[in-house]
């Protein structure tokens, strides 16, 4: 455990952690799968709908996936219901998506060292990024399916208040659906609300289950997705992003409160803005001015030097309208400040884009990186949201 002193701002500390990642059912799991250089990106499994009526391999076949290539869980349906005193009849009901992310709030408490029961009645806040409801489709083709647990098992509000409603936190509980900057988005308001101490302690989180095959079809009308089947992020060779499910928990406070509590603490977070690109080109299409506008006031407001940077974990999703802004804005930025070259990467490449939940994906292996001081070492990944890592020796 490093030691810190005192500080100016109200930088916040990751004092717990978990994921369930495509390869990684673990923390532990996700850094030797990263460390390898490990892809995970398989397809998604024949039990989950039937493909040959909803794929073809031509694309814009309306109707009609061209790939199921995917970065999938072992297990999306197993879940023990007795442990969060839910009855076997309205666990049925609930979204995957909710039944994940309380067993990985209940994990990152046990890498925290924090019982449950510590955090039952505070004013913990719970913000969570997440997008989908695959799982209510099962009512569209049978509303009979449906029953009195239906409507709170698959809105996306519940989906954190779930969270506060087992664990009994009195705090916000936000679900916050930005598309695929959703969990990094839902960080920041974590952030904003610690530094202003709103509340003591944050459960945040970001949680993506593909259980459908209906947003496979409409991004392959877009032609969005990689018909190889791989994030090629940063290259030339990229064509298209692969759709990814999984989830990540982080459980945070303010640096001075976890120091006085003696928490481990994992890494620190010196700053975070949110901003929108407005009008551009596309509805989906970036724009760098807007991207090289925020990196610059977040840089400036969090006093950090482009030198300092050893880092940056990309958004990196592998297509050709996004990654050369991104790079361009990060080079604008950081890259021409620097005396020496910065290394850039996306965790997509190892596990497919996680959609709401790709940014606090990317920062979890932006924290490992850290941790295992591989910023010494040329860059270990093959290869939302931009997450930076800063030395803090």
């Amino acid at each position: 455990m490093r030691h810190y002193t005192g500080n100016t701002r109200k930088d916040v500390a990751v004092v717990g952690r978990s994921c369930r990642l495509p390869g990684a059912p673990d923390v532990s799991r996700l850094w030797e799968l990263l460390k390898g250089g490990h892809c995970a990106v398989s397809r998604i499994p024949a039990d989950r709908w039937p493909q040959s009526r909803f794929g073809h391999p031509k694309a814009k076949e309306r109707g009609r996936s061209y790939t199921w290539a995917a970065g999938v869980l072992d297990d999306i349906w197993g879940f023990d219901p007795s442990v969060f005193r839910i009855s076997p009849r309205e666990a049925e009901q609930i979204d995957p998506q909710q039944r994940l992310l309380l067993e990985l709030v209940f994990e990152a408490c046990e890498d925290a060292g924090v019982p449950p029961s510590r955090l039952a009645g505070s004013g913990a806040g719970v913000y969570v990024g997440a997008s989908a409801l695959d799982y209510s489709t099962i009512a569209l083709h049978d509303p009979a399916l449906a029953d009195a647990y239906f409507a709170t098992g698959n809105t996306l509000s519940i989906i954190s208040n779930r969270i506060s409603y087992i664990f009994d936190l009195h705090g916000p509980s936000l679900t916050i659906d930005t598309a695929c900057s959703s969990s990094l988005v839902a960080l920041h308001e974590a952030c904003e609300a610690l530094a202003q101490g709103e509340i003591d302690a944050a459960v945040v989180g970001g949680v993506n289950i593909l259980a459908s095959p209906f947003g496979f079809v409409s991004f392959s009308q877009a032609t969005m997705l990689s018909p190889t089947g791989l994030c090629r992020a940063f290259s030339a060779s990229a064509d298209g992003y692969v759709r990814s499910e999984g989830g990540v928990v982080l459980l945070l406070k303010t640096l001075d409160r976890a120091i006085a509590d003696g928490d481990r603490v994992h890494a620190v977070i010196r700053g975070s803005g949110v901003n929108s690109d407005g009008r551009t080109s596309g509805i989906s299409l970036p724009a760098e001015a807007f991207q090289t506008k925020l990196l610059r006031a977040v840089y400036e407001r969090a006093a950090v030097s482009p030198d300092a940077v050893v880092y940056v974990e990309a958004h990196g999703a592998g297509t050709q309208a996004g990654d050369p802004v991104e790079a361009s804005a990060l080079g604008t930025i950081l890259g021409r400040a620097r005396q020496r070259p910065l290394p850039i990467g996306s965790i997509k490449t190892n596990i497919g884009h996680l959609e709401p939940a790709s940014g606090l994906a990317g920062l979890l292996k932006a924290m490992l990186a850290l941790e295992h001081d591989e910023r010494r070492r040329v860059p270990f990944i093959l290869s939302a949201p931009i997450q930076t890592l800063t030395s803090r020796d």
